[in-house]
């Protein structure tokens, strides 16, 4: 059986960078995100629940989840948040779950999971926490320039996870993400050769 490598860190930090690079490593990533944009195709059965507790508003006139409008909901009123996370976790958890052991005959398999501090009695299949680490005035301009949002709905996304503290409280490893892309890809593959060797 495989080991299993979480890869975690905050919005913005390059995780999704980070997951790219153990692909062409030729390391199986299991993206939880992915999934979770998957299970949000129209007429699936998540979108079902999700329109049956936050309403037709948040969805477009040909059946498409209106992502904007649910996600300011969701950062606005916590209560919001917990009811989308128990719609949607145990159903991204369950497939998750089917591409690890699908992949099961490589040495180890990568979950990227940006909440993993949020969801981590759910994993306790993990066996090792690798964090993406930046600086939270890099975090911030990185959200700004990527999606196209206003500097206070970007602080409010990254207020709503957990504290880089609390990150790198669970880390067993962590990257640094605060250079070039060339550095961060340097860093991966020194984090592959050694951690490959730990599963011998």
């Amino acid at each position: 059986m495989s080991k299993l490598v979480a890869v975690t860190g905050g919005i913005g930090s390059g995780k999704t960078e980070v997951c790219k690079c153990f692909t062409a490593l030729g390391v199986p990533v299991v993206d939880l995100d992915q999934i979770a944009h998957e299970m949000s195709a129209p007429g699936s059965a998540a979108m079902h629940a999700v329109r049956a507790t936050f309403g037709d508003e948040m969805f477009e006139a040909d059946g498409r989840l209106n992502r904007a409008r649910l996600r300011e909901l969701v950062f606005a009123e916590p209560d919001a948040l917990d009811q989308l996370n128990q719609i949607m976790h145990p159903a991204i958890r369950a497939e998750a779950m089917r591409q690890i052991e699908r992949n099961s005959a490589h040495d180890y398999v990568v979950l990227a999971i940006p909440l993993l501090v949020e969801s981590r009695d759910d994993w306790h299949s993990v066996d090792h926490v690798l964090v993406v680490d930046c600086d939270e005035q890099t975090q911030l301009t990185r959200v700004v320039q990527r999606s196209q949002l206003s500097e206070t709905m970007a602080q409010a996304m990254i207020s709503a996870q957990s504290s880089r503290e609390e990150r790198l409280t669970i880390a067993d490893s962590v990257i640094t993400n605060d250079q070039t892309l060339d550095k961060l890809q340097e860093k991966v593959l020194e984090f592959h050769k050694n951690f490959s060797k730990t599963c011998q």
